[in-house]
């Protein structure tokens, strides 16, 4: 049983809600921060376990299959980025690397590196790292951020993006969000409270909060028409047909349209403002 937060290092914990899960005999819940409100798997899974999750376990085929989507919000990314990248880029945890290639294109030197995946990233500092939906999957949080500290450049921007607690999807769907998947694939369900405290305790400063809407995860898509689009992402792993690569790739084609359809329809949403939005993204700099 955790004993002290392992996002803000609080003591207060509460269990949250009822559900537990038994996976190779060990039998995982959900717990809370009294203090900054973070939820996380507990006990947190070891390396060990993760390992295996990712080699034998989790369908890297759907981000072959999306590269399209994933180029197409890569680029998005960009222009919200832009103005805060320097030269040198690292794409921390980046899967197949969409976003670093796209700066890339864009002039700057980036490379991505995926603790599952990659190689040991290159031991040299960089101007900015981004770290895309990675913290969530991370079972040592101390460990990754000191790891930014020591790869990141004084002065230098790093950029995190998570699902957010806080918003709708939480609110309105608890674990069965689309962007929740506990236990394992994602260990910690971050709030701004938290990651900000996670951050200031390894020295980082000029910390900043927004709000976004994605096309993996909006309001339109996964709150007001969650049901149907449940059904249109199961499509994609529906068997047997997910073993034939043409269909899935006509699947996600089509599943792509829909989505970053509804994503302008919740971007519209005059509704959709703020604390209620599907992404929490922090921006801090370096010490």
């Amino acid at each position: 049983m955790i004993l002290r937060c392992p996002v803000c290092s609080t003591e207060k914990l509460s269990p949250f809600g009822d559900e537990t899960w038994i996976l190779d005999e060990v039998n995982y819940t959900l717990t809370q921060c009294n203090s900054c409100k973070s939820v996380f798997t507990d006990p947190l899974p070891n390396s060990a376990t993760l390992d295996k999750l990712y080699k034998n376990q989790f369908d890297y085929r759907w981000y072959k299959d999306h590269v399209p989507a994933k180029l197409r919000d890569a680029k998005i990314r960009y222009d919200e980025y832009k103005e805060l990248l320097g030269n040198s880029v690292l794409d921390y945890g980046g899967g197949l690397g969409y976003f670093s290639k796209i700066c890339r294109d864009r002039g700057h030197q980036s490379l991505t590196y995926d603790p599952h995946s990659s190689d040991e990233v290159q031991q040299h500092k960089w101007d900015t790292i981004v770290a895309l939906h990675v913290l969530e999957h991370i079972n040592d949080l101390d460990s990754i951020i000191s790891e930014f500290r020591q790869l990141i450049n004084s002065g230098g921007k790093l950029i995190i993006a998570v699902p957010n607690f806080d918003g709708l999807g939480y609110q309105e769907q608890g674990m069965r969000w689309v962007w929740a998947q506990p236990p394992l694939v994602h260990i910690f369900h971050f709030t701004a409270s938290g990651l900000m405290s996670l951050l200031q305790n390894h020295g980082f400063t000029n910390i900043s909060i927004s709000y976004h809407e994605r096309w993996d995860a909006n309001t339109f898509c996964d709150i007001n028409n969650s049901n149907r689009f449940r059904h249109y992402d199961g499509l994609w792993g529906k068997k047997p047909y997910n073993s034939i690569g043409v269909y899935r790739k006509i699947i996600a084609i089509i599943n792509s349209y829909r989505r970053f359809s509804g994503l302008r329809k919740a971007l519209k949403d005059k509704d959709n403002i703020g604390i209620k939005l599907a992404e929490l993204q922090i921006i801090a700099t370096a010490p």
